[in-house]
């Protein structure tokens, strides 16, 4: 392989990061607000409040892309969720099993999604689809159009004692998940599976409980992103994650993980969370209208979809 090979090839598999630090400059240099060298605290924000939630958000739908297709029912799982561990710690009083009942509903529906796409064979789109306006009523009719304060005396302390608490958590998730996707033999079978799943059955692989077991660990960390979220937030309410499944595709799309599956990683889910992070609250700085941010939102999307098949196809030139 020749200089330039090396060169082109390197240039795109860092593509993402360069838009990150070409974002970061451009508003950096466009505002006053956004960041200085006296100034951290925008900055500040968005890593220790606000990457944490959408990153996870990203891991979790990378997983399901990266094997099969999408999941529509993230928003509502953290919907419900949240507002069933909220009433479990009203009833209780304990934060400890307030977690468990999250940590264990998250998985549940997870599981529940798995079973629906790799047993029952109902295809990705109908099963979470479906799953996201049954999460979404349970939320309801559990909340009954009230909201929960009220969730003992120790539960948001252990969230909110440290502004790191958040960061350390997500950084807990995505670290080992880097070592399952790339040095685990379940890693390469999640990318088999998306891929080309015909071709990783009849090489031996369960693609069954590949899927399966997918699911299950990207409901586990929905279900952990939707008690950090009532943590920060202070309250659970049913409408809790209306437009999450959204942030979840772009933030995992922007990042490089392709539709058809196979290749994702999770730092592809970090860089595009922090990708979609950063150019919005920079377009909120420089003053850019609500209705205009959702049009460059939806452009960038469009231009990173673009984008990687171009990038594609030079890498195999």
């Amino acid at each position: 392989m020749t200089k330039s090979h090396r060169v082109r090839n390197g240039l795109i598999r860092n593509s993402r990061l360069l838009v990150l630090v070409v974002l970061f400059l451009l508003f950096t240099v466009t505002t006053d607000t956004f960041w200085g060298f006296t100034n951290w605290s925008n900055v500040r924000n968005i890593i220790l409040q606000q990457a944490p939630f959408t990153i996870l958000l990203a891991l979790s739908m990378t997983l399901i892309i990266n094997t099969c297709g999408f999941d529509l029912s993230i928003g509502s799982g953290i919907a419900a969720v949240s507002c069933t561990a909220a009433i479990v710690m009203q009833k209780t009083q304990s934060a400890a099993l307030g977690i468990l009942t999250g940590v264990f509903l998250g998985a549940l529906v997870g599981l529940c999604n798995g079973i629906l796409v790799a047993y029952v064979r109902i295809p990705t789109f109908i099963a979470t689809y479906t799953m996201q306006w049954i999460l979404r009523g349970v939320a309801l009719v559990l909340m009954g159009g009230s909201q929960i304060y009220d969730f003992g005396p120790n539960f948001r302390n252990i969230f909110i004692g440290s502004p790191y608490t958040f960061l350390i958590i997500c950084a807990a998730i995505v670290g080992p998940m880097c070592f399952v996707m790339s040095r685990t033999v379940f890693g390469r079978c999640m990318n088999g599976v998306g891929h080309n799943s015909e071709a990783a059955q009849l090489s031996g692989m369960n693609t069954r409980r590949t899927l399966l077991f997918t699911f299950l660990i990207s409901g586990t960390i929905m279900g952990i992103t939707a008690l950090m979220y009532i943590a920060n937030l202070g309250t659970a309410e049913a409408s809790i994650g209306e437009g999450f499944n959204l942030t979840a595709i772009a933030a995992t799309l922007v990042g490089g993980t392709t539709i058809g599956g196979g290749g994702g990683k999770p730092t592809n889910a970090v860089v595009g969370a922090l990708i979609m992070l950063v150019l919005t609250n920079g377009m909120i700085q420089a003053g850019v209208p609500s209705v205009w941010q959702q049009v460059v939102v939806g452009g960038v999307i469009i231009a990173s979809v673009v984008a990687e098949r171009g990038m594609q196809k030079l890498a195999r030139e």
